[in-house]
This record gives C-alpha cells, sequence and structure tokens, in this order.
C-alpha cells in the first residue's frame, strides 16, 4: 500500500499535478476575477462585454508583469483594450493596458490600464 502511495506522489509531481499547483487559480478562475473588478463603465456593464474588450490572457510565473514590472509572485496578466467612443475623456477614445492579478488569491497586483494618444 505505501509503495502504491509513492508511486503515486512520484507520478503526480512528474505530471506537474502536485498539491502547491492546486493552490494557483485555473486561467478560467482567473478571468472570472478580472471580468467581476473590471465589470462596469467604460470596460463593460455584463460578463460578455468586459470578457469582449480581453484580447489577451497571459501566465507570468516568474512574477515579471507588463502592468506592474516584476512582483514576487506568479500572476494572471490581462490585456484589455476598450473604445469607450469618449474622446474628450480618454485620448482617441481608446483604453489599451494591463491588469496583473496574483495568481494565488486572486486579488489585484496593478494595472496600468490607460488611454493611448
Amino acid at each position: 500500500m505505501m509503495r502504491l502511495v509513492a508511486t503515486a506522489l512520484v507520478a503526480s509531481l512528474i505530471l506537474g499535478n502536485a498539491a502547491p499547483a492546486a493552490s494557483l487559480l485555473s486561467e478560467r478562475e482567473a478571468r472570472a476575477k478580472a471580468i467581476a473588478i473590471l465589470k462596469g463603465d467604460p470596460y463593460g456593464a455584463t460578463d460578455a462585454e468586459v470578457a469582449g474588450n480581453i484580447k489577451q490572457t497571459r501566465w507570468v510565473g516568474d512574477g515579471k508583469t507588463r502592468a506592474c514590472g516584476s512582483k514576487k509572485t506568479p500572476a494572471w496578466e490581462f490585456h484589455v483594450v476598450v473604445a469607450t467612443g469618449k474622446k474628450e475623456q480618454f485620448n482617441n477614445g481608446v483604453i489599451d493596458g494591463y491588469l496583473a492579478l496574483d495568481a494565488r488569491s486572486g486579488k489585484l497586483l496593478c494595472a496600468n490600464l490607460r488611454s493611448w494618444t
């Protein structure tokens, strides 16, 4: 019995399914947290609208994010682009930037969501 448990543990480690990895958010979980953070004007009133403004999702295992530079924690980073139509409020009416979440807690690490000229 001990041999079977040890074999299962080794297989789990080789396949990358060790217990510590289970404490990290999946891409789907992280995306849901990012959508919840962004929901509202100008990013979108519904989950679908916000999701449509997330152009790319990136796993940052080493913590080197585009949004906030180097962090000491793995992160999920989202590239967000929103055409707001509010040229007076946002340069050319576009917000283009990144939002980074702690991959363990899902809490916001930082965001550099800004308008570009």
